[in-house]
């Protein structure tokens, strides 16, 4: 995989699409289970004028000579390289034993303890149930009556976003098991063995990440590979490698840029602002919450990832101002990253968002 550092905006789509692609949980006990996650580095102060932002996709970088494989007891091992290079976790010989994690130099036990912003290898406790925060019957907001167990039971599945699918070697949703079992990005190759690229590659909205074969000259990351400088990271730190080390397989190239110049806002030479959209990721209906100064034309349209308009939700409404509640089915919309604008005289509001399947 590629990614090219220019053209990330860290809107953290990537994030989002790969967690409810895997059905992977929310952050315990010092793991994040986040399969494609990203590292933010923030120098300068605001008070000098001179506060500089950079935001850098991670994710598990298959290494050609892996320190997590030599490291598994098992026999054979649990974690192994695939024909195709990719490293694997095949969960049924997993014993949770995670000396995968120590030998991994992108990984860490316990990423709150070390102080690292993420590990690429993610542990599920030994009998313990996974993704448990849909077990709590306590309300999401105090004083109010939603509850995760409550959205389990309506979406009638756990987690209610769950995305079926089948492999040889890892399941869709972690199972509870007596020892524990380690999970990790496979470059989705549940999708590949249908010809699909992976998720967070689909649902990147700048463009910024190729994946292909490395072995084929002709292939477009061979191409990028060969007219860019790139560099790979060292370790779980943001560190840049110098020399060889594991031979990781992910790349980079370009510069993360704070403050790129964005389409719309050149067109339209007005401010945009965020539009509060939620649940995100939808199953069905979205719903949109934003107010305005006075009244004015309003027009809500839905891009895909490519800033193709796929719906016009209204055109020109005129609109009293105050605060607006507005409606969007998503019935038709294939599963993917989204983005809805609202658009009036006076602002730009924008929000990404994810159809979930």
């Amino acid at each position: 995989m590629l990614i090219n550092l220019s053209k990330c905006v860290g809107c953290g789509a990537c994030a989002l699409a790969c967690k409810t692609e895997n059905n992977t949980e929310h952050q315990k006990g010092g793991t994040k289970y986040n399969w494609a996650d990203y590292l933010t580095f923030t120098t300068g102060t605001f008070a000098g004028g001179d506060v500089g932002f950079e935001a850098r996709p991670v994710l598990c970088n298959h290494c050609t000579s892996p320190g997590c494989v030599p490291m598994c007891p098992v026999v054979p091992p649990a974690i192994y390289k695939t024909a195709t290079n990719i490293t694997m976790v095949d969960e049924a010989r997993c014993i949770g034993c995670q000396l995968c994690q120590d030998g991994c130099p992108y990984s860490s036990r316990d990423v709150v303890s070390d102080g690292v912003q993420y590990s690429v290898l993610h542990y599920n406790p030994a009998n313990t149930p996974t993704q448990s925060f849909w077990d709590d019957t306590t309300a999401v907001i105090s004083g109010g009556t939603s509850t995760p167990a409550g959205v389990v039971t309506a979406a009638t599945q756990k987690p209610p976003y769950k995305n079926a699918y089948t492999h040889s070697s890892y399941s869709a949703v972690r199972p509870q098991t007596t020892l524990g079992v380690v999970e990790k990005c496979y470059f989705c190759d549940h999708r590949l063995q249908n010809g699909l690229l992976p998720y967070c590659v689909v649902s990147c909205p700048a463009g910024a990440r190729v994946f292909g074969d490395l072995n084929d000259s002709t292939s477009i990351i061979s191409a990028l590979l060969a007219s860019n400088p790139y560099k790979r990271l060292k370790n779980n730190t943001g560190t840049w490698l110098t020399g060889t080390g594991t031979d990781p397989n992910v790349y980079y190239i370009g510069d993360f840029v704070a403050n790129p110049p964005v389409a719309i806002n050149e067109v339209e030479n007005l401010p945009i602002k965020k539009l509060l959209l939620f649940p995100n990721p939808v199953i069905d209906i979205a719903h949109l919450e934003f107010e305005l100064e006075s009244s004015t034309p309003v027009t809500i349209t839905i891009y895909n990832i490519m800033g193709k308009e796929v719906r016009k939700v209204k055109q020109n409404e005129h609109t009293s101002s105050g605060k607006q509640k507005v409606e969007i089915s998503v019935a038709g919309l294939s599963a993917g990253t989204y983005i809805c604008t609202v658009l009036t005289n006076d602002d730009i509001l924008s929000a990404n968002f994810v159809v979930a399947k």
